[in-house]
Parts: C-alpha cells; sequence; structure tokens
C-alpha cells in the first residue's frame, strides 16, 4: 500500500475505530474494567490466572483489607474464593462459566445443579473447579498487551480498534475481488463509498463490535483475523497470513471451515506470482506452518483442562436449565436443532413493540426477538449473494471456494444448540462476516445501481437504527 490506498486505508481504520470507541464508551459496558475484581472479562479473567496476579480484598471504606497470593495456573476457581459482586456487569462472568468437580480418578465431572442446602451442594462447592469456557485466543492477545496496558487495558476500546481495522481490510479486500473476479483494472466510486458504508455500518458488525463482552470480543478477534489472513494471503505474505489464520481459529473454531478459501486464494496468488512465489505447494505450506503449531497447542490446553483436546468446556458452562436440557438430550451440535436455527437465523422477522394497555405500536417500535432475526432482515443488502450463483466470473475457482467456505461455516451455527440471546439478529453468522461481504459486493453489480444503492440505505439505516437503540438502553429493556 502506497500513496493514496495508505492513506485511505489509515483514514478508514482510524475513522471507524473511532466511530466504534464512541458507541461503546456510550454503552452499558464503558471502556474500562470494572473496579471490583475479578472483572468483566473471562478473557480478562484467563489472563490474571496465567499472570497469577494476587487477589486484594477491600474493606467498607474502601482500604485493601486482606492479599490472597495466586500462583500462575490454568483454572481461575481462586477468584471466586471470596466475590461479592459490586458491579452488575461482573454477573457476565457466571455466563457460560466452565464448572466442574474432579472426581475420584482425577477426571472434570460437571457441575450438577442441588438444592443449595443439601450436604452433596456444598461438597461439590468445595471440589469445584472453574475455567473460562471458551477457546482461549482472545486471552493470547490480551496477555502481552496486559504488561503494557495493565488496569488500563479493556476489552471494550481493544474491540473497537480491531473492529476498524477489520473494515479497513476488508475495504482492500473487497476492492482487490472486484478488480480480479469482474475483470476491470479500477474500483469506481460507487464501490468504493456504497461498500465501505455497508461494511462498517449496514450490517451486525456495528453492534457487535462495541459490546465488548465475553463473546462478542471473542467473534471480534476472530472476524477480525480472519480478515487480515485473507488480505495477507492476496499480498502473498504466506506465513503471517497462517499466523492471522490461527488466530482466527483459536478464538472462534467455526473459522477453520474457511480453509476452502484460505487455499485457493494462496494457490491462485502464488501461481499469478513471480519467481519463488510461483510454487504453490510452497505458499501452502508456509501458510500452514502457524495454524498447525497454534492449533496443536490448544488443543493440549483443551486436554490439559478438560481431558480431550476437541473439549473447549461447552459442556461444563453455566447454562439456563433449558438450554443444559438441550445438551443433555441433543448434545452442542445435533440436526434437532436444525428447524430453531433456521427460524432464528434466516427467517424472524422484526417484532413489532406495542403498548401492553392499549396494543398499539410504540416506541422503539421496531426490534430483533431476543432469540434472533433473519441475516436479511438486518442486511437486506445480503441478498445479493444469490446473484453470483450464476454467470460467468474470471477466476471461478476463487467464487467456488468462497461459496463453499461460506456454506461450511454456517453449518456449525445451524446445528448449535443455542442462537445466542439478547441480540440484533444472528451474530454466529458474523464469523463469515468477509465472505459475505465480497459475495454481496460482486451481487451488486448485477442488479440496477438505483436497487442497490437502495438495498445499502436500508442496511445501514437498520444497523444504525439497532445500535443507536443499544447505547440509548431502549433495547434490550
Amino acid at each position: 500500500m502506497t500513496g493514496l490506498p495508505r492513506q485511505r486505508f489509515l483514514a478508514v481504520w482510524l475513522g471507524f475505530a473511532l466511530l466504534y470507541t464512541v458507541l461503546a464508551g456510550l454503552g452499558h459496558g464503558g471502556l474500562r474494567q470494572t473496579g471490583s475484581w475479578p472483572r468483566v472479562n473471562q478473557h480478562l479473567l484467563q489472563v490474571r490466572a496465567w499472570r497469577g496476579d494476587d487477589i486484594v480484598l477491600t474493606a467498607p471504606d474502601g482500604s485493601s483489607d486482606r492479599v490472597i497470593a495466586v500462583e500462575p495456573r490454568l483454572d481461575v476457581t481462586p477468584y471466586f474464593g471470596d466475590w461479592v459482586i459490586d458491579d452488575p456487569r461482573e454477573r457476565v462472568l457466571l455466563t457460560n462459566l466452565a464448572a466442574g468437580v474432579r472426581d475420584d480418578a482425577g477426571r472434570l465431572q460437571p457441575v450438577r445443579y442441588l438444592p443449595a442446602d443439601s450436604l452433596a451442594a456444598r461438597l461439590q462447592m468445595e471440589r469445584l473447579e472453574c475455567h473460562v469456557g471458551s477457546p482461549l485466543g482472545p486471552a493470547f492477545l490480551l496477555y502481552p498487551l496486559s504488561f503494557v496496558f495493565g488496569a488500563a487495558l479493556a476489552t471494550q476500546w481493544l474491540a473497537a480498534i480491531l473492529g476498524g481495522l477489520a473494515v479497513a481490510l476488508a475495504d482492500l479486500l473487497i476492492g482487490w475481488c472486484l478488480n480480479v473476479l469482474r475483470g476491470s483494472s479500477a474500483v469506481g466510486s460507487y464501490d468504493r463509498g456504497g461498500l465501505l458504508a455497508l461494511a462498517g455500518l449496514g450490517t451486525l458488525w456495528i453492534w457487535l463490535v462495541p459490546q465488548g463482552e465475553v463473546w462478542m470480543f471473542a467473534q471480534t478477534t476472530a472476524t477480525s483475523a480472519l480478515t487480515l489472513c485473507l488480505v495477507l494471503g492476496w499480498r502473498r505474505r504466506w506465513l503471517w497470513s497462517g499466523l492471522a489464520f490461527g488466530f482466527a481459529i483459536a478464538s472462534r473454531p467455526p473459522t477453520l471451515l474457511a480453509l476452502p478459501l484460505m487455499i485457493a486464494i494462496v494457490w491462485y496468488r502464488a501461481r499469478t506470482g513471480s519467481g519463488r512465489a510461483r510454487s504453490p505447494w510452497r505458499a501452502l505450506a508456509a501458510a500452514a506452518l502457524f495454524p498447525v503449531a497454534i492449533g496443536v497447542g490448544h488443543l493440549a490446553l483443551n486436554q490439559a483442562r478438560f481431558g480431550s483436546p476437541l473439549d473447549f468446556g461447552y459442556r461444563y458452562q453455566l447454562t439456563p436449565p433449558e438450554l443444559r436440557e438441550r445438551i443433555d438430550v441433543h448434545g452442542t451440535l445435533s440436526l434437532a436443532h436444525l428447524p430453531r436455527n433456521i427460524r432464528y437465523t434466516l427467517l424472524q422477522p422484526p417484532v413489532v413493540v406495542r403498548d401492553p394497555e392499549s396494543g398499539s405500536p410504540t416506541f422503539p417500535f421496531l426490534v430483533s426477538d431476543p432469540h434472533g432475526m433473519g441475516v436479511f432482515f438486518v442486511t437486506p443488502a445480503f441478498l445479493m449473494i444469490f446473484f453470483t450463483a450464476h454467470g460467468r466470473w474470471r477466476a471461478s475457482g476463487l467464487i467456488l471456494a468462497i461459496w463453499i467456505s461460506l456454506g461450511l461455516m454456517l453449518t456449525p451455527s445451524m446445528l448449535f444448540f443455542n442462537t445466542g440471546w439478547v441480540q440484533w439478529g444472528g451474530r454466529y453468522l458474523m464469523d463469515a462476516w468477509p465472505l459475505f461481504l465480497i459475495l454481496t459486493a460482486l451481487g451488486l453489480h448485477r442488479v440496477d445501481r438505483r436497487m442497490g444503492v437502495f438495498l445499502i440505505v436500508l442496511s445501514v439505516a437498520f444497523n444504525l437504527w439497532a445500535s443507536l437503540l443499544t447505547v440509548g438502553g431502549w433495547w434490550p429493556t
């Protein structure tokens, strides 16, 4: 990137990072950690455990009461021993916390729901072992930063920086793909302006990034890393592209299913390179180095924490009884969950807010069902992806790889036991955010320009509405 492209890249990055920072600052989470411990985000809690940060108990007058020494460890159990919730935001720590009890053979067993005053419950609490019940990629990112920023490190502002970077990267990636796949030598202002607005303002990304909570931050880091991976692959930076891909997988495992597109980009760009860069097999080997190393390392951590390399802690999570029942009966991934997920991910329309007494529509009028809303209601412009499924394209293998990766990446969310809760749309689909954007950009050029502009404006309006309602505290109520 030189000259104007570099200036545009930095301007887009900083502009959207600032926007997401403002939205995060105005939102319920703010831009800082909470004043109490173990603080609001489980990934930060994992960092504290890795570092062995001591626990400082505070007396009612605000002075230090006593200090509990903590040695570096994998589990986060000590941070719940004398915990008192003094900030409502910290309740998110208990959501999806992986808690288990070691049996006599040393195997971790899920916590059972027992009467609080029973002997069995007291014995269970004495032997309780708590872990962060999710992939640890976000904690890997936060760990070195914790030494630099200390208590100033908060996932809200870091997510805003990553979210802005992802939009700038998507802007580059879409431009390159349009040039190659459409066979044109330049991208017009309609592409650059409209598609940039769609990427940064017209999808669930604008709602997701400023949240900064456990799952939102994990998805922000994973999707940003995947977008970076694709850009670096396009620029023939095989080793660094693989590093970004490995980090994305360690943050959200479904991003592994973007592998067909990753391979296709590396293969295509290697064959169109020069000199040693023309060896696709050499390029693929370089790109695979970091994902394999990171993957093996994370599987070893899973084995140490939960006794299985493929267990990320989901079956130990503290979940509401109805979700626990679904897991116990059908497992975390099952075809039995498909009808419900299709409903809330693809078909669920906006919900009309009505006055409980009169039954007439009242502010904020249209909102998402807390379980989710169909992706084409959230971003109507995504309907354009279907216009890429026919016709001739240059480098049609890349188009096929995008479609295969998109289908594979959406499969886990369609089979998962939960759609998420209190979300505007289906946030799990944001794993494939850059793929949706590329296909939408291509499809928009198969329809009348006025239709394309209308769909982009409608998408931006819907998602800005979601952000404003969330920041203002009008949704959820």
